[in-house]
Order: C-alpha cells, then structure tokens, then sequence
C-alpha cells in the first residue's frame, strides 16, 4: 500500500521540468528527498499510518543530510541549475 502511495504521489507531482538534465544520481537524490519531505508533513491519524509514516521515514529520510552535502561537494564547480536543486533542500532535518 506505502508504495501504491508514493507512485501515485509522484506520478502527480513529478521531478522538476529540468529533472531530465540533472545528473542519475542527482535525480535520484531528489525523488527520494521529496518523498522523504512529504511524508515528513503526514499527520499520523490512527496507529495503523504511523507505522507507515514512521517507515517512509526511515526509508526516504536517513542518510538524506549526509548525502546532501555530500553531493553538494561532488557538484560545487557544477552549472549553477545543479547547484539551485540541491540547495533548495532543508538543512538538517535529521
């Protein structure tokens, strides 16, 4: 059902326009994170979603502030659209 869930939610909202020139591991980076960002918003209404929530959580969301930097240090000499993707993330959330 998590999975059902999250592919609905990106089939709506997508990557960004410019998702198609961002290199694989970028792209990656960002799905996973606005996942993880999503699911950080979810109010866990009964019992049965937070244990979804809380492991959409541990999926999406760990390791998230340690691969953003350390993306951010493989592409700070990167053309700036690059650069604007990954600084567009909240820092830290974990």
């Amino acid at each position: 059902m998590l999975r059902l869930t999250f592919a609905c939610i990106f089939l709506v909202v997508g990557l960004p326009a410019s998702a198609a020139s961002l290199p694989a591991d970028v792209q990656t980076y960002v799905t996973e994170r606005e996942a993880c960002d999503h699911f950080r918003g979810e109010e866990p209404y009964d019992a049965e979603r937070a244990k979804e929530i809380s492991a959409a959580l541990d999926r999406y969301c760990r390791g998230t502030d340690a691969r953003l930097n350390g993306l951010k240090k493989k592409y700070r000499n990167a053309p700036a659209a690059i650069r604007e993707v990954l600084n567009g993330f909240e820092y830290p959330i974990e």
